[in-house]
């Protein structure tokens, strides 16, 4: 929506999107930071964490975004998926990327694209003539106004340079996993959302009292593992010890089992009449619902122990 994107431009503008990068000594900070921005509106924390996302994938290529533009990062690899070719000097991307967070509305974008086996991450400007946004078919309001989707990209040609850094680079650094707590920073920030609103209803009873003290247990824990997680990240920003994997996986399996004791407990606290009757609460709840689905569950607790 073209007012989410202008509240997302006046946030870069401020200079509020420039946030510590990962690993550089103060790592809380940039969680508390997300945290915040899902607090206050959970479909700008997503736009927002992936730009900031982007910014620091650039950084860490030995890269700088360009001024003032907005970024995502569409790395999906869900089928038919995105093909990469070389041909006379250049690369074409075709095929179909699919959960395009900010389709239509950003500049630039990170994208993987597969060439052959390998797979390849390519700054793509979003305006070229052959990235197209397929019409809509999200069903649900839930994060709607972000514009996540279906892009097809048909022989949109890049430069050599458009490339970021070797084959599989992507996913095999640090940063990847280092990053890949941000988006759990923002299901703690809508969860936070829900706590603040929970103590707005007036009810005094034993009962709430209890659902609101386990309420604010929650949040101080969530805020704990982030600030320790930022800590650890810090500590070792190469991953020399081998523990980021692990690490990005448990906090946001632990966070998300978090927010949904949250949003259990909310309703308790509150009732329906919140649910029922107030828009924005209603609004972050059904967001937070459908955001913490970029938690894998069982794939991702698996991959601890492997």
């Amino acid at each position: 929506m073209p007012e989410l994107i202008d509240r997302l431009r006046r946030l870069a503008a401020r200079g509020e999107l420039t946030l510590p990068l990962p690993g550089r000594g103060a790592t809380p900070q940039r969680h508390r930071a997300l945290l915040e921005l899902g607090r206050g509106d959970l479909s700008l924390a997503r736009l927002a964490e992936a730009h900031t996302d982007a910014v620091a994938i650039l950084t860490e290529a030995r890269r700088e975004a360009r001024s003032a533009a907005l970024y995502g990062v569409w790395a999906s690899e869900a089928p038919p998926g995105l093909r990469a070719t070389w041909d006379h000097g250049r690369w074409w991307l075709d095929g179909t990327k699919q959960y395009c967070s900010g389709a239509g509305l950003l500049d630039f974008a990170l994208v993987t694209a597969r060439h052959g086996e390998d797979s390849l991450l390519f700054e793509v400007d979003l305006h070229h003539s052959g990235v197209q946004v397929e019409e809509s078919v999200w069903a649900s309001p839930a994060l709607a106004d972000t514009e996540t989707g279906t892009v097809q990209f048909r022989q949109v040609s890049l430069a050599p340079q458009a490339l970021l850094q070797e084959p599989g680079w992507y996913v095999s650094r640090p940063g990847f996993w280092h990053g890949a707590i941000g988006p759990a920073a923002c299901w703690a920030g809508g969860a936070r959302f829900l706590i603040d609103a929970a103590g707005r209803t007036g009810r005094d009873d034993p009962h709430t009292r209890a659902q609101r003290g386990a309420l604010e247990a929650v949040a101080w824990g969530v805020e704990a593992l982030l600030e320790v997680a930022g800590r650890e990240i810090d500590s070792d920003p190469g991953d020399e010890a081998g523990q980021a994997r692990g690490r990005a996986l448990k906090v946001r399996h632990l966070i998300e089992r978090h927010c949904l004791d949250v949003q259990d407990r909310f309703g308790r606290a509150t009732g329906p009449l919140l649910l029922a009757f107030d828009r924005e609460v209603t609004r972050q709840y059904g967001a937070l619902t459908l955001y913490l689905r970029q938690c894998h569950a069982e794939r991702d607790l698996a991959l601890i122990v492997e």
